[in-house]
């Protein structure tokens, strides 16, 4: 009987759950699931509503939208105080709605570790949850590491690049703090990099950052950010290794040199054009090559004086 009694609890219960949690279906991605440390976390929520009411998110709505992060299988991420969900964000029953969060705004990630992160969705005094994800947080590699200014004023810098891999190959980040106060004022990834040539970094007179890295084989990325690292644009390059360089002029500004940039195309708006770079010096493609068997190699045919064959005095030759 009490067998009985307790399958029949352990139905009633499976039942209910499924109910509640198809009320509410919950899926999600991140878009990085390996990142450099204080490099923004952004992830996308999808949220199909079946409750048969309106979810709404907003600070002073009916739902709530939050996460559990996990930094040890039972310790959790504490909060920043900033809300998730900063924009109003209002799900009609029986629709959809995708939600695109950014978890370093409102979860103190700040230690390069693995994480596990699952989404929670609190609703009429029932909590919805997603799929439970890992994320892997990177100190990454410290190529350079420059400091601008004395920390005693309170306008000091410390700006850095850093590299990671991260599918499909490595990838650099450029990263600046205020160091009279240790806070982070951006971790910003610059693409993919190339390890062939070492990055440049150079602060011009109106206190900007430069950065010139390699990302493909002719292709160079020339990255600006200014003292409190909001970015100023980027121009693409063409160039070969050995002459493309930031340059700091006598008046303090830095220029790229040795480069030809890439020119929008003027059919196809938002689309950029390599420009030609300039042909290469022709080399000998024999280069290192034996001769065949019974003839001379080039240079020992340059040197030698050639000698015509012999005739007899009809003018016929001698054999």
């Amino acid at each position: 009987m009490k067998r009985t009694r307790f399958w029949i609890w352990i139905s009633v219960f499976g039942a209910w759950a499924f109910a509640a949690q198809a009320q509410v279906e919950i899926s999600w991605s991140l878009d990085q699931n390996r990142t450099v440390l204080m490099e923004p976390i952004k992830a996308t929520v999808r949220i199909a509503n079946y409750s048969g009411h309106d979810l709404d998110l907003t600070p002073r709505g009916n739902a709530r939208l939050a996460f559990d992060v996990e930094d040890q299988p039972t310790s959790t991420v504490p909060t920043t105080g900033s809300p998730l969900v900063k924009q109003a964000v209002i799900i009609p029953a029986g629709e959809t709605r995708e939600v695109v969060v950014n978890l370093l705004d409102a979860y103190r990630i700040v230690k390069g570790q693995s994480y596990m992160l699952k989404p929670v969705l609190e609703f009429d005094g029932v909590r919805f949850f997603g799929e439970r994800l890992s994320l892997e947080v990177q100190p990454g590699i410290e190529l350079i590491q420059r400091n601008y200014g004395m920390p005693s004023s309170g306008d000091a810098r410390t700006v850095s690049l850093r590299l990671i891999h991260r599918e499909p190959g490595d990838r650099l980040f450029f990263r600046i703090d205020n160091s009279s106060t240790g806070y982070c004022l951006g971790v910003y990834e610059l693409g993919r990099v190339i390890r062939f040539f070492v990055p440049g970094l150079e602060q011009d007179r109106d206190r900007a950052f430069h950065v010139l890295h390699q990302s493909g084989p002719d292709r160079f990325v020339h990255s600006v950010f200014d003292f409190d690292g909001v970015s100023r644009g980027v121009t693409i390059y063409a160039a070969e290794v050995g002459s493309i360089r930031l340059v700091r002029a006598e008046n303090g500004a830095v220029e790229v040199t040795g480069g030809i940039p890439y020119v929008a195309d003027p059919e196809n708006p938002g689309v950029l054009i390599a420009p030609l770079l300039p042909p290469s010096h022709p080399y000998n493609m024999n280069l290192g090559e034996f001769p065949e068997k019974g003839k001379a190699s080039d240079e020992e045919n340059r040197g030698k004086k050639v000698v015509p064959p012999p005739k007899d005095q009809r003018g016929k030759k001698v054999k």
